[in-house]
């Protein structure tokens, strides 16, 4: 398979907050892998027939939209690819998507459910899941209505699915679906192979919703859908203005079901490259919301006057160590790593890394000092210890020693598992497209690890190469490396499908089963399996906190990988826009129809 839309992908996805980008890369990868198409490549219908006459006419949408006073200006580094969440993960198509594709279900700040096209949640209770959770049943809100005046239904909910699998486009879930039945027009009972946990999210989610069946076209051309570009809503706005490279102008959908919704007349997103352009326009009052600004922008906003700081509460995306359990470069990932397989070393490596001086050096303490990715849960997993005399210990008792007074890296001296003598080298990569926070944290651990006698071998490539395929020779899914630092994180409430993609036995990707799951690590603990398959099954929400808890701890004794910060991310936003409310569940565009401006003479 051909990755023909890396360079494209490149050029949008390493403008993402730092915060969330490699859980989008690693989904791209994974998407890509799974399309049945010859490459993953959005293409824009203009662009699908080469014309050796470039013509004169602007595109249908940049007609002249005049910019109102009041209007909402967003100024973003680039385009979106397009509105289509589902088939791009740059952060700017859910930005923009969100405004116009509602979903069946949401999840609000608080972290709970709520219906949006759906005129109610189903469950358990209610009887929309049955027992198996095999087969759910949405019922959608009556009167609803594109904003082209044509009824939205559940024939949409439908052409939604269909389009997805006929066009080869993986999505989370989808490939579960059996079948979606529309028995009347506010009716679709969805059957699946087996229980999704995240099905309240099936259709929703971050940016993602229902599609226009009157609107798109064939359900085998997705990639080539004019829709893409050209939207009809079921959101707050509509499209009104696409000037490439310039902006877009988004107006009230006149079909939008809630009264006096939305406040503001018109939302702008302009095209600024210049991040610090971006920033000082925010605080002269020229632009009104600033997304995921640096952390020097960061300082500067708060000393402004002209602009709020915020930052997502809790955060969902954990900076982490990841070990490989294996030999690297092993096809077998049951060959034993000589080192890293020890879960005494693994300790001793935890011990040596100072996680609040990361915080405060790297971060400015805006991120949380984490001992688990599942901190939201409250589970009982006791708070990481900064000890490096006990990091010494353990190495010196695994027979990792410090031989000789001149040479500060320790060597194996009866530790069992290399030749006598061998240095305790290991090799660790991060990604370049996080940016200077990274590497500034990938050098200070390689100073805390030198510390108590271990080498770290630092290397930055693109995340392109480390979370490539197996057919591309990605460094991860191949196991060639030892230690690595990025940071991940998953989407919605519930973590199930996330924490069996990661520590799932069966998710080791190998050569015959390279697309197995991410369980890079080659971590496999078989006591995992049943309980595993028990969150794969409909379960009560204390029960289901009770074995995610169950796995917490054991993740904390096994240590496959090291949690060290949660990261939030960071929005600038005027002092007179109002009712911004950025949270990790959903774009920040989630509540864009509440934003209005007030001036200080409104109030």
């Amino acid at each position: 398979m051909e990755f023909k839309a890396w360079d494209a992908l490149r050029s949008n996805l390493f403008h993402l907050p730092v915060l969330s980008q490699v859980v989008r890369w690693r989904n791209v990868l994974l998407g890509c892998a799974l399309l049945i198409l010859p490459a993953c490549e959005l293409i824009d219908p203009e662009l699908a027939i080469v014309s050796p006459i470039p013509t004169a006419t602007l595109p249908p949408l940049a007609l002249a939209v005049d910019i109102e006073e009041e209007a909402i200006i967003v100024p973003i580094p680039i385009d979106p690819p397009s509105f289509n969440a589902y088939l791009n993960d740059t952060g700017y198509e859910a930005l923009i998507g969100e405004l116009v594709y509602g979903a069946l279900a949401e999840i609000g700040p608080d972290g709970n459910f709520y219906p949006e096209l759906a005129s109610e949640l189903p469950t358990l209770a209610n009887e929309g899941l049955t027992e198996d959770g095999l087969t759910v049943t949405w019922h959608l809100r009556p009167g609803m209505f594109w904003s082209d005046g044509e009824p939205f239904t559940s024939a949409d909910v439908q052409f939604t699915w269909a389009a997805l699998r006929d066009s080869g486009i993986w999505a989370p879930g989808f490939d579960l679906i059996e079948a979606i039945e529309t028995p009347d027009p506010l009716t679709a009972i969805v059957h699946y192979r087996e229980f999704y946990p995240n099905y309240l999210i099936q259709f929703g989610g971050y940016g993602t919703g229902v599609l226009p069946a009157h609107h798109c076209g064939d359900t085998d051309q997705m990639l080539l859908w004019e829709c893409n570009f050209e939207p009809v809503s079921t959101g707050p706005f509509e499209l009104a203005q696409w000037i490439p490279g310039v902006r877009l102008v988004f107006t009230p959908n006149p079909h939008y079901p809630v009264p006096e919704r939305p406040l503001a007349s018109q939302l702008v997103f302009d095209i600024e490259s210049d991040a610090d352009l971006r920033q000082r326009s925010l605080a002269r009052g020229n632009a009104h919301l600033d997304l995921w600004p640096e952390e020097s922008n960061l300082r500067r906003m708060e000393d402004s006057g002209t602009v709020d700081v915020r930052f997502t509460d809790p955060a969902s995306f954990v900076l982490r160590l990841v070990f490989n359990l294996s030999e690297p470069g092993s096809d077998d990932p049951r060959a034993a790593h000589p080192v890293l397989s020890d879960v005494q070393l693994r300790q001793a490596l935890r011990y040596a890394v100072d996680v609040g001086y990361l915080n405060a050096e790297v971060f400015n303490n805006r991120a949380r000092l984490v001992a688990t990715e599942l901190f939201q849960l409250g589970c009982d997993i006791p708070p990481h210890i900064y000890n490096p005399g006990l990091a010494s210990a353990l190495l010196d008792d695994a027979g990792w020693v410090l031989t000789d007074p001149d040479d500060t890296i320790r060597r194996c001296q009866g530790c069992g598992t290399v030749e006598e003598g061998t240095p305790l080298v290991l090799e660790s990569y991060t990604y370049v497209e996080f940016g200077d926070e990274m590497s500034e944290a990938h050098r200070l651990i390689e100073v805390m690890m030198a510390d108590v006698g271990v080498k770290l071998e630092r290397n930055e490539v693109e995340g392109g190469k480390l979370w490539n395929t197996w057919e591309n020779d990605g460094i991860e899914v191949r196991g060639n490396f030892e230690i690595n630092l990025w940071d991940d994180g998953y989407f919605g409430v519930d973590p199930t499908i996330h924490m069996t993609d990661l520590y799932d036995p069966r998710a080791i990707p190998s050569r015959d089963n390279p697309q197995a799951g991410l369980n890079v690590s080659r971590y496999r603990n078989p006591a995992l399996i049943d309980l595993f398959d028990a969150l794969h099954t409909p379960l009560p929400s204390n029960r289901r906190r009770a074995l995610l808890c169950e796995l917490a701890v054991t993740l904390d004794q096994d240590l496959p990988h090291v949690p060290l910060l949660a990261l939030p991310d960071g929005y600038g936003i005027s002092i007179d826009l109002q009712g911004v409310s950025p949270h990790i569940y959903d774009p920040v565009t989630w509540n864009a129809a509440d934003w209005q401006l007030v001036r200080p003479l409104d109030n």
